[in-house]
């Protein structure tokens, strides 16, 4: 009988240890995985942080053009150039051309600004304008204004804008003080843009009839 109540007193002692361990196991195994989740966690969000800086290096640097610099096709250059030999042709007095701020891109890029002794002479200024620009460039203003009046005749071709005055009437309204961020483009500057284009054209005339 001895034997069998020692084994019954060590199962109950084993019984007892395993009910004592368990406890302290689980424990551990939860402070383990609760480990494991942190520094899965951290390891996820250190990738994310990885990834977006490797995105930011690895995306396209875009040089943005300062506000004030536009990019202004040649051809509405050389539309302004004839304008202002046309006004040149019927002796307008005072032609003022102006490149307006990137902040007025929207209105226009141009305007031409000049003046005529008479309402008689600003209509046939208008008149030589619009002449002009239709057998160079094959364009047709947009809208006219003023011009049955003669003392403020307005040529809106969208990228520019001609405006003939009578000269009491330029000093009225006074334009060039309104678009003071605008600034002047030298006349010779665009005659030269002019007779590039004249030249070229005289080149491909010539090339046309030597072909043929």
């Amino acid at each position: 009988m001895a034997p069998t109540g020692k084994k019954k007193s060590t199962s109950k002692t084993a019984a007892k240890r395993t009910t004592r361990t368990a406890p302290a196991r689980s424990k551990a195994t939860g402070s383990s995985r609760a480990k494991k989740s942190a520094v899965a966690k951290r390891g996820t969000r250190s990738a994310a942080v990885k990834a977006r800086s490797a995105k930011k290096n690895s995306a396209p640097e875009i040089d943005a053009a300062p506000a004030s610099e536009r990019n202004i096709p040649a051809l509405t250059r050389q539309m302004v150039a004839a304008a202002a030999a046309a006004c040149e042709d019927k002796k307008a007095e005072d032609t003022r051309i102006l490149e307006l701020d990137a902040s007025d891109a929207g209105l226009t890029d141009f305007f031409l600004i000049t003046s005529g002794t008479n309402e008689r002479q600003t209509q046939s200024i208008a008149d030589e304008v619009e002449l002009r620009l239709k057998h160079e460039f094959g364009t047709y203003p947009n809208s006219v204004e003023g011009k049955r009046q003669g003392e403020w005749v307005l040529l809106d071709y969208v990228d520019l804008v001609v405006h003939i005055f009578l000269a009491e009437k330029r000093a009225f309204y006074d334009i060039e003080r309104l678009r003071k961020s605008a600034r002047t483009v030298d006349l010779a500057d665009l005659q030269k843009a002019l007779k590039e284009k004249t030249a070229g054209t005289r080149m491909r005339l010539a090339a046309k009839s030597t072909r043929t």
